[in-house]
């Protein structure tokens, strides 16, 4: 027999009886039920389309911060580059003679490289005198 229980005024867990055994026990786990958070299918959905926009900028910006010429060897130009200390006119030169095997138009990327190794010799000559 159940009985009908004096409820309790304030935060308290409820009183229950158990059907089988007709014993009394105090149910806290209502007291740790979150009402449920009415944003989460919302949150659900902007989750997915951020992990979706990542994987997709992921595709997008990969050929343009990290393409396949820009990955031959151990190390990218770039940070040689910056190791070495070299400017902007060194830089292009390195850069395009050490890609230029890789790009698929080795000849335009060598005669970039000359571009600026003349422009790099003119500037010193001028100097020079």
């Amino acid at each position: 027999m159940v009985k009908n229980l004096p409820k309790k005024s304030g935060n308290y867990a409820p009183e229950k009886v158990d059907p089988e055994t007709g014993g009394l026990y105090y149910d806290h786990t209502a007291l740790y039920k979150k009402d449920p958070d009415p944003f989460e299918p919302v949150k659900y959905i902007e989750q997915n389309l951020m992990n979706s926009d990542r994987a997709q900028l992921h595709k997008i910006s990969n050929p343009v911060n990290h393409p396949k010429h820009y990955n031959e060897g151990k190390i990218e130009v770039i940070d040689a580059i910056f190791d070495w200390g070299l400017d902007f006119i060194e830089g292009n030169v390195v850069k395009y003679i050490t890609r230029s095997k890789h790009k698929g138009d080795r000849l335009g990327d060598l005669k970039k490289a000359r571009w600026y190794l003349d422009y790099l010799i003119a500037d010193l000559d001028d100097k020079k005198e």
